[in-house]
């Protein structure tokens, strides 16, 4: 699924000061299947743009197109059933729901449906290596485990997009190589599109493109 970018802009506003400027004039285009790493230094903007283009933030101008939908054109309740039906996310610090098993955190962006899901659930966990985990609870994993359990989260829905911010940032050598293996793998089996932000060169140079952010603004 093609993303495309025209034009975008985020500034955050301060109380009695100037705008800070996070974003500047950004424009590209991720063509449906590709797999594209942002990289740059802490505090370019990377994460900030990919939660745009995530739809989990708003630019302040300019627009983000998935497909042929103009989405910052739609409300908060559009944005987030485009999320549901197109995207998942990984985040570098996994956000699992300490209360719920494995199995329970795998299927929450999928709840109202979690009985039909259970099969894929248990499918994916089996693809990831987490089956024999798939009752037990967060604090009982490693980073490694956590990390898998995140992006089995992600997959649920047959997302089109993967967005992965910083997925291998916390994990040892070994791990990392695992989550990327599986990313890239996950990637050209369903043709779905990889978007990573990463600080990880070698991660970052098995994506067909880079595009380098540095002050807010983008070079390829």
């Amino acid at each position: 699924m093609n993303i495309k970018a025209e034009n975008l802009s985020k500034n955050y506003k301060k109380k009695n000061s100037p705008d800070i400027e996070v974003l500047k004039n950004i424009d590209f285009l991720i063509t449906s299947g590709q797999k594209v790493a942002f990289t740059g230094p802490s505090g370019a903007g990377k994460s900030t743009l990919i939660h745009i283009l995530g739809l989990m933030d708003r630019p302040t101008s300019g627009k983000v197109y998935i497909g042929d939908i103009d989405c910052f054109a739609g409300d908060d309740e559009y944005l987030c059933n485009m999320r549901k039906k197109n995207i998942g996310f990984i985040f570098q610090f996994h956000y699992l729901m300490p209360d719920f098993t494995v199995l329970e955190n795998i299927l929450l962006p999928a709840w109202s449906e979690r009985n039909i899901k259970l099969k894929q659930a248990r499918s994916i966990l089996k693809k990831v290596g987490l089956l024999h985990r798939q009752n037990h609870f967060p604090n009982e994993l490693s980073g490694g485990e956590e990390q898998r359990t995140a992006f089995a989260r992600a997959l649920i829905n047959n997302p089109r997009i993967i967005f992965a911010d910083e997925p291998t940032g916390n994990l040892d050598k070994t791990t990392g190589i695992e989550i990327e293996k599986l990313l890239f793998e996950n990637s050209s089996e369903t043709g779905s599109t990889l978007v990573l932000v990463t600080h990880n060169e070698e991660l970052a140079s098995k994506a067909d493109a880079i595009i380098k952010i540095s002050d807010g603004q983008m070079s390829v």
